[in-house]
């Protein structure tokens, strides 16, 4: 059991519990959890941490989480927009599992950089994307991709992986289903069971009226979706965003949530309606609603930055200045925790050494250049 004390700290804590935001605040972790939360001076029995982290000059806030998200085909993001699907499939046909493991270690390491700290993937070989989101330490969600028609690929052999190893075994990494296109009934759903399943481009909402309204989450639909069906936008649907609706990155060129909630901020959008959707709604739409705030009893997912030096400072003591600055600022990560890990401090990945990170580089360097010639 790791006890993790921050103290001094300016706190956005989405929390419907405390204040928005505190100043000169304190979180307590324990084993994970988030055991305490207030400001000014820390209860005595709080203060004997194995961790202790000065938060001064520090902005803490939840992780943000993305809604839908693709890891093997990050090496290629700065080409996917002038690439048919058929090329993209013929990229994936290559891959073997080693290799979706290696680009999952790039995608969430970048990911963490960019304080996304939860996601939902739905991609191929997602046994392999479990294990490199266990090793760095980023909760998921994996959706394998039910209709995916890629040329020997079993997605329903996939789906048994994680069900069978990871869902409900392995901490912060859980099953679902993601289905492209409309749902129609050639889908077969019955060998899943209990997980949330993602829609992903429909046109035809009412299809999904026969499964509860919590178990299934729109991904992009083309028509305005229904009351109360969770919605994830991303880039490809991204001004038919309305307040509460998720966030996805997808495998955008960015790969950065803050880039797209900058544009709908520029657009008139509300800071804080964009930064709550970022973190709190779509952390919760894909199943994560344990740790989509700062609060007693919630997982810890926790994001750091230093205001005391550009481009966050100066950080103005009003609500709307630091959500502009969240949303706005593109700010550069100092240190996240999910549960009892430290991920990243200082700017750099703890969870993976560089030798892994060059390995990974090194390898599916050779496959993108022999792809791209």
């Amino acid at each position: 059991m790791v006890k993790i004390l921050i103290t001094n700290a300016t706190m956005v804590t989405l929390s419907k519990k405390h204040d928005l935001v505190i100043n000169n605040g304190y979180v307590f972790i324990n084993d994970g959890v988030i055991k305490a939360v207030g400001s000014g001076e820390v209860p005595e029995e709080l203060q004997y941490p194995e961790l202790l982290i000065s938060g001064k000059g520090r902005l803490v806030i939840p992780g943000f989480s993305s809604g839908y998200t693709r890891v093997t085909t990050y090496p290629l993001r700065y080409l996917l927009t002038s690439l048919t699907m058929e090329r993209i499939y013929g990229y994936l046909s290559t891959l073997s599992r080693v290799d979706v493991y290696y680009s999952a270690i790039l995608a969430f390491t970048d990911l963490l950089y960019k304080g996304i700290t939860s996601l939902m993937v739905s991609d191929i070989y997602l046994d392999d994307i479990a294990r490199a989101a266990n090793d760095v330490g980023i909760p998921v969600i994996l959706a394998s991709p039910v209709n995916i028609n890629l040329h020997g690929y079993d997605p329903y052999h996939e789906l048994k992986l994680i069900m069978q190893r990871w869902h409900g075994r392995v901490e912060n990494v859980f099953g679902a289903v993601s289905v492209y296109g409309n749902l129609s009934e050639e889908v077969s759903l019955n060998k899943f069971h209990g997980g949330k399943i993602f829609v992903i481009g429909a046109d035809d909402l009412k299809s999904l009226k026969r499964f509860n309204s919590d178990m299934v989450i729109a991904v992009d639909p083309l028509k305005e979706p229904p009351k109360g069906l969770g919605v994830i936008r991303t880039y490809n649907t991204l001004n038919m965003w309305r307040a509460f609706q998720g966030f996805g990155i997808g495998d955008s060129i960015t790969y950065d949530i803050s880039d797209m909630l900058g544009h709908l901020l520029r657009l008139g959008h509300n800071s804080l309606d964009l930064l709550f959707s970022a973190v709190s709604s779509t952390s919760s739409m894909i199943g994560l609603n344990t740790m989509n705030c700062i609060e007693e009893g919630k997982r810890a997912n926790i994001v750091m930055y230093n205001f005391t030096e550009p481009p966050t400072w100066p950080l103005l003591p009003y609500v709307e200045a630091i959500t502009n600055a969240i949303v706005g600022g593109r700010l550069r990560v100092e240190s996240v925790i999910v549960g009892d890990n430290v991920l990243v401090d200082g700017g750099e990945v703890l969870s993976i050494g560089v030798d892994l990170i060059k390995k990974a580089t090194v390898r599916l360097e050779d496959i993108v250049k022999g792809f791209i010639k």
